[in-house]
């Protein structure tokens, strides 16, 4: 066996319109970190995105990162050039992260690695990595750099011609200790520990700086497979942990780290969960343990009895949001099947008997889709402001792959295989006679306006149908 290398992994930087941090961690990266080191490799992590820059730089439009409640915040940005495909969309283009001098000085900082390891997430943020990329070779000129995250196995045939890495990095993680191997001539000793989430240690979250929440992950995967959603093809199995490790992970985080916030990033978090989250909630009400939890992710709906809202209210649910998607039957269908209007309603209701408040529930209503109208969004922007909650619009983000993505493709004006930026959701690819971009800022203002005077005439109430 050769000797154990050093692993330099880094989050590059996001290039959008707009980007926070709402408990936004490289999960993916910080669990590779973790299964490297308990692997025996020497393991380093660069965030990008971090949000405090210790060498920012002052010029017109540069922003510092700033810090807001329950550990979220902005990411530091500096304008940059829209891309041309951006040029007909009035905002501003941002590099968000840590300036280009800063990433060069924590480089030069480190022990030359022997292989970079990238990450990624939206495919539409591959700009930012491509410069991240050109400084990582620039610093290192004859390191091998791989690519793996969402984008890359998304789009691998436009990251491997675009990105610059070495190689684009698509297998599952049960296969990547022979490929390391392969590569550095070294054996990871916990080979067992990659093939499945309950043998894994827990993510590396100490090489990030000074975290102020705890990215958590109780399962992977999700038994639905909703036509808009990649779930199914970055994620094909299910497999959740066991209570004890929950328990165990959360405590630990609060313990080292002293943070109190915790982000689940979940597909399906409650669901089937009444032998793995549920007991380790209850032992933490029992204990008297006062964290704050969140679900970036949506919830299932059909999930939330009266006694699971009672025990998310006591165990510390702060910020709640549900998966709604559309109040219209036939598109719910389609859809999946997850949820009906009544099913949402009696949600709600147990939620705010609970103790909830209409400031935490948050409800999301997809937008822009294939075959969607106006007049749907609208609908369903009035339902969840009448049932006392907060509508959430997620403008559609076509998703190579997917069953809607070939629908999509018909649809949109725009080369959307070719060119990864136009799954962008603010670009909004599939607008259309009927669903122009007008309309979509219009539906965005009516949701504005429905969170600050949620009970407007006409809205649905708790009880009616929809």
């Amino acid at each position: 066996m050769s000797k154990a290398p050093f692993i330099l992994l880094v989050n590059p930087w996001i290039t959008d319109f707009a980007a926070h941090d709402l408990w936004s961690k490289p999960l993916g990266l910080l669990s590779l970190g973790a299964l490297l080191r308990d692997g025996g490799c020497g393991v380093g992590l660069i965030d990008c995105v971090e949000r405090h820059d210790p060498f920012p730089e002052e010029g017109p439009g540069i922003l510092p990162g700033t810090d807001r409640e329950y550990g979220t915040g902005k990411f530091p940005r500096t304008p940059v050039e829209k891309p041309p495909a951006y040029r007909e969309i009035p905002r501003r283009y941002y590099r968000f992260g840590i300036q280009p001098d800063s990433l060069r000085r924590r480089l030069r900082s480190l022990p030359r690695p022997d292989l970079i390891w990238v990450t990624s997430i939206m495919t539409y943020w591959y700009p930012g990595i491509h410069q991240t990329v050109d400084i990582l070779r620039e610093v290192f000129t004859d390191t091998p750099i791989w690519l793996g995250g969402i984008y890359a196995r998304l789009c691998p045939e436009h990251a491997a011609a675009t990105s610059g890495a070495d190689e684009v990095v698509t297998l599952a993680p049960a296969l990547l200790p022979a490929k390391l191997e392969a590569a550095t001539g070294f054996r990871v000793r916990n080979a067992g520990c990659w093939k499945h989430l309950g043998t894994s240690p827990f993510p590396a979250l100490d090489l990030l700086d000074h975290p102020t929440y705890a990215p958590l992950l109780t399962s992977v995967g999700c038994p639905f497979r909703c036509p808009y959603c990649a779930s199914a093809i970055l994620q094909p199995g299910w497999e959740r942990r066991n209570a004890p490790d929950i328990y165990d992970e959360i405590l630990h985080w609060h313990h080292r780290l002293a943070v109190v916030d915790f982000a689940f990033y979940d597909d399906a978090l409650l669901l089937r969960a009444e032998e793995t989250l549920r007991p380790a909630l209850e032992r933490l009400v029992r204990e008297g343990c006062r964290f704050r939890f969140h679900t970036p992710n949506a919830v299932h709906v059909r999930a939330l009895s009266p006694d699971w809202c009672r025990l998310l209210y006591e165990s510390g649910f702060t910020t709640l949001r549900l998966g709604l998607e559309t109040t219209r039957p036939d598109r719910q269908r389609e859809w999946g099947g997850k949820v009906g209007n009544q099913m949402f309603l009696g949600a709600v209701k147990n939620l705010l008997g609970a103790g909830f408040s209409r400031e935490q529930l948050g409800v999301y209503l997809l937008c822009g889709l294939p075959g969607q109208t106006p007049e749907e969004v609208a609908e369903a922007i009035r339902v969840v402001a009448g049932a006392g909650a907060q509508p959430y619009l997620c403008e559609y983000s076509p998703v190579p792959g997917t069953p809607m993505w070939k629908e999509a493709c018909a649809v949109s004006p725009y080369d959307l295989a070719g060119e990864p930026l136009y799954h962008n959701n603010t670009f909004f690819a599939c607008r259309r006679p009927d669903f122009a971009y007008e309309d979509l800022l219009r539906l965005k203002d009516l949701n504005r306006a429905s969170r600050r005077r949620p009970l407007e005439a006409g809205a649905m109430r708790p009880g009616r149908e929809a």
